[in-house]
This record gives structure tokens, sequence and C-alpha cells, in this order.
């Protein structure tokens, strides 16, 4: 086996850390984080639906798609609706990733059912799941994924949003974008996928990746440059790099909750 080779069988270790502040105008906070390191699994959502029901949506998110994806046994037990949107996928984490969106969707809706205070709440999801130096991300809803490779910031999602689907049609000013009158409204979210529309995005690692998980409530006030601009003067400081961006989103007025989710590889 050549030097080369060797290397690549290093299995790369991973840190992460995470933030969530109620933000300046709300009252509670809606969103959810986990984190665990030892299982390389790492969750955001944001819920909505009322103070309630968006802190009750977001909180099933996170618990379910933990346990989900901390029992690799549910692969053998796939739910007959689920299957024909699982078989396709080649890599059991992406497997495991669908299979524990759905069950978060399943429990959201049957809260949603037999409450009448939790009626018509949703939640986006972000899951980050490292196995075997690959990254694989769930994503549905508008918070994010970005990666941070060699100094430069790439967004991995896309908004599952009106917003998102106008800016296809046409070229929009800043202005527009601003003012644009469902800047907010999603197109997917958990509690609400009949049509089990989830976005699996693959990545192969690299030393020195920094992954970021965010709500709107930092992008919707923080452009991408200055994300990245914070990123790299916090040189590997998870710490002092959460600390700026929540505080980018207060300092901007702090109109949402905010969290903020970063994993670096090394």
């Amino acid at each position: 086996m050549s030097a080369g080779e060797k290397q690549q069988s290093v299995t790369l270790k991973v840190k992460g850390i995470g933030k969530t502040n109620v933000g300046i105008r709300r009252r509670s906070n809606q969103d959810s984080i986990f984190i665990d390191e030892d299982g390389s699994i790492f969750i955001l959502a944001d819920g909505m639906g009322g103070h309630l029901g968006g802190e009750e949506a977001s909180r099933i998110a996170t618990s379910v798609v933990s346990g989900v994806l901390r029992d690799s046994s549910h692969l053998k037990n796939v739910k007959p609706e689920d299957k024909k949107y699982i078989d396709d996928l080649l890599s059991e984490a992406a497997k495991l990733t669908k299979i524990a969106i759905f069950d978060a969707d399943r429990e959201i809706v049957e809260q949603s059912r037999n409450r009448t205070d939790l009626r018509g709440m949703g939640s986006t999801i972000e899951t980050l799941f490292i196995q075997d130096n690959t990254a694989t991300i769930g994503h549905v809803g508008d918070s994010r994924v970005y990666l941070m490779r060699d100094g430069k910031l790439e967004m991995v999602t896309e908004d599952h949003s009106i917003l998102n689907e106008e800016k296809k049609k046409r070229a929009m000013s800043e202005e527009e974008i601003a003012n644009f009158p469902f800047k907010n409204r999603i197109t997917r979210a958990l509690g609400h996928l009949s049509d089990k529309q989830i976005d699996i995005v693959q990545k192969d690692l690299k030393p020195g990746d920094t992954f970021l998980m965010c709500s709107d409530g930092l992008t919707d006030v923080a452009d991408d440059w200055e994300i990245e601009e914070a990123l790299l003067e916090a040189d590997g400081d998870l710490d002092k790099a959460t600390d700026h961006l929540v505080d980018m989103a207060l300092d901007g007025g702090g109109p949402d909750n905010v969290s903020v989710v970063l994993v670096t590889v090394e």
C-alpha cells in the first residue's frame, strides 16, 4: 500500500460547538440544536406554528432525528411507505438520514393532530452525519448548511422558500429581496412533508473543513461574505466564531431566534 493510500485510511477527527439565542424581538426560542461529537451527529431545527407549536416542533425534530441516527437498526425496519424513497440511496448514512427525517415528520404530524394548541406546527431541519470521512447532510426548509474550505465559504443547501423560487425566475435587486412580501414563507417543512421531498447532500471530507449550520435568524441579517469574514477572523477558534456569528445577528436587530452550529474536521 502506498503512503497516499495509508493517508486515505486515517479517520478524521470531528469537533463541534453550538449556540442558540432568543434574539431581541422574540419572547421565546423556537430553535433547537443537538450536538454529539462522539457519534458525529449534528442537528439544527427552526420551529414554526406559534410560541408553543414552534418550540415543540423543533424539539421533536432534534429528538427523533438524533435517536434514529444513533441506531442503525432502523435500516432493517424501513416503513413500507418510505421504502421507495430509500432504496435508490447508496450509502447507509444517506438512508438513515432520510429514515430519521421521515420519522420526525410523522411524529410532528401526529402531535399536531392530537393537540389543538399544536395544530399546524412545523419545523425546518438540518442534519450533519459524518461517517467514513464523508459528511451526509439532510435538509428541509430555509435553515442552511455552509462549508468553509480553503478559506472560501460555499452554501451547501438550497433554501426551500418562495423567495428562492422567485430568485430562480428573475434577477432581483437587494431592495426587492429585502421588501419581498413572502420573504420568510417556506415551501417545505417537517409536519408538512406529504411529497416526501428531502434534500440529501454528501461531501468527501478534507482536513481543515468547517461546516456551519444556522437558522435564518443569522442569514436574514448577515450576507454570506460577512459570515465568511467572521469565520476567517476566528481562525479556527470555534467559541469565538459562534459568539461572533450570534452577535452579528443581534447587532443586525435580532429580529428572530438565531442558532449556529460549527463543526470542524481535523
